[in-house]
């Protein structure tokens, strides 16, 4: 009997989740090199697979039964692309984020439509292309897949009662305070009302909550939930609920064994750092910033006022770049606490070359400097609503690269001094130093 507790942990990250894609492909042809393999057969290589976001998507994907060449289809056709992230016209969008835009400013306020997204899903999401992913509860899903010990988690954000709402598979998870409770009351919904609700980035992104309405037993329920992006809740990277699901669930902690799949982290260049900068003091200055050659501001020469429309431009400017940061901080970047803080708790903070074996983190890292190649500073600048062909293609680019060794894997725990100094703690800093020790899987 295999005692290995297996968790397979997907980030968020919108299209840039098809590095995900990519990546369990990959492995997957290492293990299996004559067969293709199909999306319940990765299920059933893992006891618990959590996800969020566009690690929610990929996870639709392969509980669909799709071939990978399939789930890759979900991000390169265009078609289907333009139906998930359908464009709203001037009418639909908010006034402020109209008003932005005369201001030159186009990186504020909603894109895409929620409702028109949760019909894309119903549509496109179906089990061996046939019967609709939408109307099979989640609770009967493991049974399909042909696991029905798999216990499969979403991550949303419940913005009513401002609080994380996971989404299980398991009505009897210990994880669920109404189990603790002794209370019979489960809240059953599809896989896609799940993923609808953990893929629903706001601010820049999409318009509306997603509203989903539960099943529950012996209840005529009328109440709704009203769900962003479970990286509002902290869970863009996803692990440390995986891991606190097990344990809650009296899994042994010597038995668990982790692959954590992010979409790729960023690292803020210098020029980028110090524009915020420049944008700051002008717009609370109202003077041109000058810089002396080694990059500090020359307050000296800081002393050119500027005109009222430059001032109002440049404050738009940092306001969108404000706005921007915080809302790709939250739904973008995978937090480095969590890959860190997960693999404290599970290892109990004793450090062990064998930690790295029962914990793999696997995303690439987009470091953009003076020594930076033209795919680094274009994959710099994608946001993760990619929705053209040549970004999809960029994309499958910093696969290769990062499988090559030419992008940096994120480690596990690692940091930035304020000298721009990258240390590194723990973890695998390249991606195929992580898949050989991926030999438990």
């Amino acid at each position: 009997m295999d005692e290995k507790y297996k968790i397979l942990s997907l980030d968020g990250g919108g299209s840039w989740a098809i590095l995900q894609v990519l990546t369990l492909k990959d492995i997957f042809l290492r293990k299996y090199p004559n067969k293709e393999i199909k999306g319940h057969e990765v299920l059933r290589h893992f006891d618990l697979v959590i996800a969020n976001s566009g690690g929610s998507m990929v996870l639709a994907a392969l509980a669909c039964n799709w071939t990978f060449d399939e789930i890759i289809r979900l991000f390169d056709d265009k078609t289907l692309r333009d139906k998930i992230f359908k464009k709203l016209n001037f009418r639909q969008r908010y006034f402020p984020a109209n008003l932005m835009r005369l201001f030159g400013v186009k990186s504020v306020g909603t894109r895409y439509s929620t409702t028109a997204k949760k019909e894309a899903l119903k549509n496109i999401l179906r089990i061996d292309n046939d019967k609709e992913l939408n109307g099979v509860p989640l609770s009967e899903l493991p049974k399909i897949i042909g696991k029905e010990s798999l216990e499969i988690v979403v991550t949303t954000f419940d913005i009513i009662n401002k609080r994380a709402k996971l989404f299980r598979s398991n009505k009897s998870s210990k994880a669920r305070a109404e189990v603790i409770a002794k209370l019979d009351y489960f809240e059953q919904v599809s896989l896609v009302g799940a993923i609808h609700g953990s893929s629903n980035a706001p601010v820049n992104y999409f318009d509306f909550p997603a509203v989903l309405v539960p099943k529950i037993k012996g209840v005529k329920n009328n109440r709704r939930r009203y769900l962003w992006d479970g990286a509002l809740s902290g869970f863009n990277n996803p692990v440390m609920a995986g891991i606190t699901e097990a344990l809650a669930n009296d899994v042994d902690r010597e038995n668990i064994y982790v692959l954590s799949i992010g979409t790729g982290g960023k690292i803020v260049s210098d020029e980028d750092s110090d524009n915020f900068r420049d944008q700051y003091y002008s717009t609370l200055l109202g003077k041109k910033v000058v810089r002396k050659e080694n990059g500090t501001i020359n307050w000296n020469k800081t002393k050119k006022k500027i005109g009222l429309f430059f001032r109002l431009f440049k404050g738009a400017s940092f306001y969108s770049s404000t706005i921007s940061n915080l809302s790709q901080s939250i739904l973008f970047e995978p937090q480095t606490w969590a890959s860190f803080g997960a693999y404290t708790s599970l290892f109990s903070g004793k450090g062990s070359s064998e930690n790295n074996k029962r914990f793999l983190r696997l995303s690439p890292q987009i470091v953009k400097d003076d020594n930076s190649n033209e795919l680094i500073n274009k994959l710099y600048d994608l946001d993760m609503d990619v929705t053209e062909q040549t970004e999809i293609e960029l994309l499958k680019s910093c696969y290769d690269e990062w499988k090559k060794g030419n992008i940096r894997n994120e480690p596990v725990q690692w940091t930035k001094t304020i000298d721009g100094e990258y240390v590194f703690a723990k973890g695998h800093q390249i991606f195929n130093e992580a898949i050989k020790d991926l030999n438990w899987l």
